[in-house]
């Protein structure tokens, strides 16, 4: 008799392990089937009113219609976007919290100690834009074109300066890119703002300069400034006289974007729900026109897995050009 109910507590143990291990398994599959069924937060890591504010607050419009729930924009600015992408790295992978980040985001972690691992902590969930830079010169530097460049700088070492807006950016990475690839010695000389450098350019003090595309484009039009060179792969067709930097150095390309992440633990299941809700918000010609207006193209669609490989290879190539130049912020 005592062995027989040492067998029946047995097997109502090994019931209740199965029955546990089975709502672990169906749990996602749960949650997905009712999400959301709440307000989703995105959290944007820089200031109100900025350009990524903006585009944030256009995405979560339409994000909205597609998930049938309110998208509430949090803004929480700081620390060059870490503090905002902390608090959605630690948050609860449920899907209830999003954060829109950029480039920087592969670009920081070489720069300051972060309080969360961004190849492991988060996972994108969609590219919402992206951008070359374009490489301009000023009137005083004789040259009209990426061939002209190089050699100018080759004759002229280490007396050509060349304007970005910050140390660390991702123009400033592009910069020192195309130092290593082309073998020349130009001058890294951080703005803050493109208005700032511009009279700079215009005077002569300054060289060179790289920037958004859409920052520059009126001087260029009016002839002040001239357009030798992006940093993407392809011919762009604001600036159709700009050499692809990737067709020559493909090492040197630098594509700037923005993109959605959530927790690395939220479930595939709701990542899905996710994913084909942004597909459909990012599709709407009102927020394409609004990426374009920010000075971006909207992303080409694509698969999550091929960006995510991008992001991987932008973190390695970014992280080692930084510890060879020994880039640090200021």
């Amino acid at each position: 008799m005592h062995g027989g109910t040492v067998k029946r507590s047995l097997d109502g143990c090994t019931r209740f392990v199965r029955l546990l291990t089975l709502g672990a398994l169906l749990a996602p599959a749960w949650a997905a089937a009712d999400y959301p069924d709440k307000p989703i937060r995105l959290v944007v890591p820089y200031a109100a009113g900025g350009a990524a504010d903006i585009l944030a607050r256009s995405y979560a419009e339409k994000l909205k219609l597609q998930m049938g729930q309110p998208v509430v924009v949090d803004n929480k600015p700081g620390a060059t976007g870490t503090i905002g992408t902390d608090t959605a790295a630690k948050a609860a992978g449920d899907g209830y919290t999003l954060v829109l980040n950029s480039t920087a985001i592969v670009i920081n972690p070489w720069l300051v100690k972060q309080p969360f691992d961004v190849m492991k902590d988060l996972t994108p969930v969609a590219r919402t834009a992206e951008t070359p830079y374009v490489v301009m010169v000023g009137p005083k530097v004789p040259v009209r074109n990426f061939d002209e460049f190089i050699a100018y700088a080759k004759k002229n070492p280490g007396k050509l300066e060349c304007s970005t807006y910050g140390t660390g950016s991702p123009p400033h990475i592009a910069l020192e890119l195309i130092k290593k690839s082309a073998g020349i010695d130009v001058l890294h000389v951080p703005y803050k703002t493109f208005s700032q450098a511009l009279p700079d350019l215009l005077s002569g003090q300054l060289g060179c300069a790289i920037d958004l595309p859409t920052v520059p484009l009126p001087f260029v039009k009016a002839g002040q400034l001239r357009a030798i060179a992006n940093t993407g792969r392809e011919p762009m067709s604001m600036y159709p006289e700009a050499e692809p930097v990737g067709k020559r150095y493909p090492g040197a390309t630098v594509v700037g974007w923005q993109a959605i992440f959530a927790p690395a633990s939220t479930p595939k299941p709701v990542l899905d729900k996710l994913r084909a809700g942004w597909s459909r918000a990012l599709a709407d010609p009102e927020v394409q026109q609004k990426i374009r207006d920010a000075g971006y193209q909207p992303s080409g669609g694509g698969s999550i897995d091929t960006f995510a490989k991008e992001m991987a290879t932008d973190y390695e190539k970014f992280g080692k050009i930084i510890q060879e130049t020994g880039i640090r912020q200021e």
